[in-house]
């Protein structure tokens, strides 16, 4: 029997970093930058390929405590350097079964506090056994990963 696809609510977040917005972007634009974030607190990044123009590849390996790989294999659709990024992804299970996709909208913007930027993920599930379940852990990973993002900024200011 085959699933049907089911689409829900959004996520939205903000954060502001005290950082100037073409590093911020830069931290998203370079697979060794988004090795060394682009995951929740437990996770690592051992491999990625980030291809920062329409049309290029963005895929990133998360990589668990337990060592499962989870693959997001995506595109990006929309790039105006230090604006806007935005990517189409593809979140695959640790046998490389597409759980859910994802359309992650980034928006880079100047604060009194540095760069703020508005993200919004929107989800389809493909599994509605797993994916549901992921996504809704989705905050709590975004919110550490973003943390991480922090950490990463402050390393390369000071670099």
């Amino acid at each position: 029997m085959t699933q049907k696809a089911e689409t829900i609510e959004p996520l939205r977040l903000s954060r502001i970093y005290p950082a100037p917005r073409a590093l911020v972007f830069e931290a998203w634009s370079s697979a060794e930058h988004v090795k060394q974030w682009f995951s929740p607190e437990t996770f690592t990044v051992p491999e990625a390929t980030v291809e920062m123009r329409v049309g290029g590849t963005f895929d990133f390996c998360m990589r668990g405590p337990d060592g499962t790989d989870y693959w997001n294999r995506g595109t990006v659709t929309e790039v105006r350097p230090n604006e806007r990024l935005v990517l189409n992804l593809r979140a695959e299970g640790g046998s490389g079964n597409v759980l859910f996709t994802a359309r992650t909208e980034v928006d880079f913007m100047d604060d009194a506090g540095g760069t703020r930027i508005d993200i919004v993920q929107s989800y389809v599930f493909v599994d509605l056994t797993l994916a549901p379940m992921m996504v809704q852990g989705a905050p709590i990973g975004w919110s550490q990963t973003l943390d991480k993002l922090g950490v990463e900024l402050a390393r390369m200011t000071a670099a």
